[in-house]
This record gives structure tokens, C-alpha cells and sequence, in this order.
């Protein structure tokens, strides 16, 4: 409908006489109700569908969905009746229950899979507080194949999937394919067992962020990565990564745990690399990396483990790589100072930072 028409329906319900009960509003246009819903939040804009079977179609018309702080069982009941009346995709959905439900969410999971189109962001440690989320990282006696799982179905047509789990365990599907799929983040997740990334299953994927996980196992494989970062993961023991167009690795507080951490490093094409975390030559193996040109070595803490351990590490990773361009290097001496220590080999330059503590 163009302006002129909008402009009409307006006068002729203006020109109606108030009183009687009368539901003028539901008379609008589609797309001028659909207007007036993206003012409210999610939830209590499906709940106009109460209102007459009028209002029961336009909800759905809402091209982003946002459910926050809701009851796990909010997005099923809610998508459920969007299966059956929604004639849209969903271009972005966004989901923050207050609680921690892994059948709940599951059952929206299936429903939403469908039809999204964009991003999905799910947001379940917000129903925890850090103090908890702190315990569940570094728990000592937790058999993580025993924790509860969360089946996540296949997204076809997600461009994005970013997941904050309050530490469920995320399953896939036996098969499909995650064709759309550029851009996964995975906060406070476990694994059961290895967590595993190729091109069969998502072949595009182009950045990979995982923080925060108990995993023991990370297995990558893929032609479409670019960038892969890695932190804070606990009980890890081996990763293997084989990405030849990948152009940047970061692998954060990772592997300190290990009795004894295994890495296999393919990546030719690689152009930053951050390591921190042990290393030993006869474990870790990078391979050639004739396109590397910064470095971040492992950091120098003279007062964790025993005598300068750490130390020694830093000067195996150094001795593994012959030059490179920038070196960015980080020192701590006692508990007083901090050093950072970056240099430039094109620009010549050799910068050093104290930091009080």
C-alpha cells in the first residue's frame, strides 16, 4: 500500500464516530500494525494475538524476534503458533531465558530452525550469576558426559549462531549441513568428549570464537576458515586444526591443566598467531607458516609454577620460528610490574611498557 492509500484509511477512520465498542485499530494495514508491534518487545506482542483473530497474523510479520528475560517455554508456545499462521522468514532471534532449560530450549531450537535467516543469539548464562558460571569452569569432579545436553538441530540458513550456554553440552545433529553459516560463538559450553568442525557440516564458516568450555578434544578441519579463536578452555588435550586459507589463531589459557597437551598446527596461510600455553616441541607441532608475519609468544610469569618454567617456555616457542616481523611479548616480574614488550622489524622500532600492578 502507498503513502496516498495509507493516507485514506487514516481519514476514513478518523471520520468514524468514537463510542460503541468499535475495534478501529485492527482495521490498519498489515504493515502499519506490524509498525506498531516492533515498538514492543517480543513477548507482549505475541500476546496481541488475544486481541481477535485479526491480530493473530501480524505478529508474525515481525522480521526480528527478541524474547528476553522470558520463561524457557515462552519461545516454544510462541513459535509454535508462528509455524502455523507465519508466511516470513525470521531475520534475526534473539533469546534470553531466566532460567536454565536444555529441553525447553531445545524444543524452540527445533521450531525456530526453519525459518531463520540471520542470526541467532541465545543468551542462558544470564539466569546465573558469574560466582556460578566460575564454579562449573573450574570444578575439579564433574564427569562432563554425564551433564545434561542440549540438542541443537540444523540452522540451513543462519548466517550467524552465537551461544552463551551456562555450561549444557551442545549436540547436532547426526546429519545436515549449515550452508548459510558464517560465524559461530560459543561462550560456557561443554563438550561430550571432542567438539568437531569441517566442511561436510558447515562449509562456510569463516569465524570460529569458543570461550570458556571444558573440553578434552578440538578437531577442525576446513577449507572456508579465516579466523579461530580459543580461550579459557579446561581439561583440553589435544587440538588439531588443518585450515589452509586460515589467516588467524589465537589460543588463550589453553592446555596449562593437560598432563600432556597435543597440538597439530596446519595452516599456511597463517598471518597471526597468539600461543598461550605450554609448549613443547615434541607435543606441539606447527607447520610451515611461510605467510606468518606477527607473533604473540607465551607469557612470562615469574611467580606461577616453579623457578621460571615459564620462562622456558616462551624461549622454545621463540626458537620454533626463525623471524618474523612483530613480536609482541609479555612479562610479569614479581608482583609489582608488568612488561610489554612489542617490536617491528619494518618499522624498526622496539617498544617496551611498564605497568604498575
Amino acid at each position: 500500500m502507498d503513502m496516498e492509500s495509507d493516507e485514506a484509511a487514516a481519514r476514513s477512520l478518523a471520520a468514524v464516530p468514537g463510542g460503541g465498542g468499535s475495534d478501529f485499530l485492527s482495521r490498519l494495514p498489515d504493515h502499519l500494525l506490524v509498525d506498531i508491534l516492533l515498538r514492543l518487545c517480543t513477548k507482549d506482542a505475541v500476546a496481541t494475538t488475544v486481541l481477535s483473530r485479526r491480530w493473530r497474523a501480524v505478529w508474525p510479520g515481525l522480521p526480528h524476534l527478541n524474547f528476553d528475560g522470558v520463561d524457557p517455554s515462552v519461545p516454544a508456545r510462541a513459535l509454535a503458533s508462528y509455524q502455523d499462521l507465519a508466511a516470513f522468514d525470521i531475520q534475526r532471534l534473539a533469546v534470553s531465558p531466566n532460567q536454565v532449560d536444555a529441553q525447553e530450549t531445545s524444543a524452540w531450537l527445533a521450531l525456530a530452525a526453519p525459518r531463520l535467516t540471520g542470526p541467532l543469539h541465545l543468551d542462558i548464562s544470564r539466569a546465573l550469576s558469574e560466582e556460578a558460571l566460575d564454579d562449573l569452569l573450574m570444578a575439579d569432579e564433574v564427569d562432563d558426559d554425564d551433564q545434561e545436553a542440549l540438542e541443537f538441530p540444523c540452522f540451513v540458513r543462519a548466517t550467524e549462531i552465537r551461544l552463551d550456554l551456562a555450561f549444557l553440552a551442545p549436540v547436532l545433529p547426526p546429519i545436515g549441513v549449515f550452508e548459510a553459516l558464517r560465524s559461530i560463538f560459543l561462550h560456557n559450553f561443554r563438550c561430550q568428549g571432542q567438539i568437531i568442525f569441517n566442511d561436510m557440516v558447515f562449509p562456510s564458516l569463516q569465524h570460529l570464537t569458543m570461550n570458556r568450555a571444558r573440553c578434552l578434544n578440538v578437531l577442525i578441519n576446513s577449507n572456508a576458515l579465516v579466523s579461530v579463536h580459543l580461550s579459557y578452555f579446561m581439561l583440553l588435550q589435544q587440538l588439531a586444526i588443518m585450515a589452509p586459507g586460515l589467516q588467524q589463531l589465537e589460543v588463550l589459557r589453553c592446555f596449562y591443566d593437560a598432563p600432556i597437551p597435543v597440538a597439530n598446527i596446519t595452516a599456511e596461510s597463517l598471518e597471526v598467531l597468539s600461543w598461550d600455553g605450554p609448549y613443547d616441541a615434541e607435543f606441539v607441532h606447527f607447520g610451515e607458516m611461510p605467510c606468518l608475519w606477527r607473533l604473540r609468544a607465551p607469557p612470562i610469569f615469574t611467580l606461577r609454577w616453579q623457578e621460571f618454567q615459564m620462562a622456558q617456555i616462551c624461549a622454545r616457542f621463540l626458537n620454533r620460528f626463525a623471524a618474523v616481523n612483530q613480536l609482541e611479548l609479555h612479562m610479569s616480574l614479581g608482583c609489582a610490574f608488568e612488561i610489554e614488550l612489542r617490536c617491528d622489524e619494518a618499522r624498526s622500532y622496539c617498544n617496551m611498557r611498564f605497568a604498575h600492578k
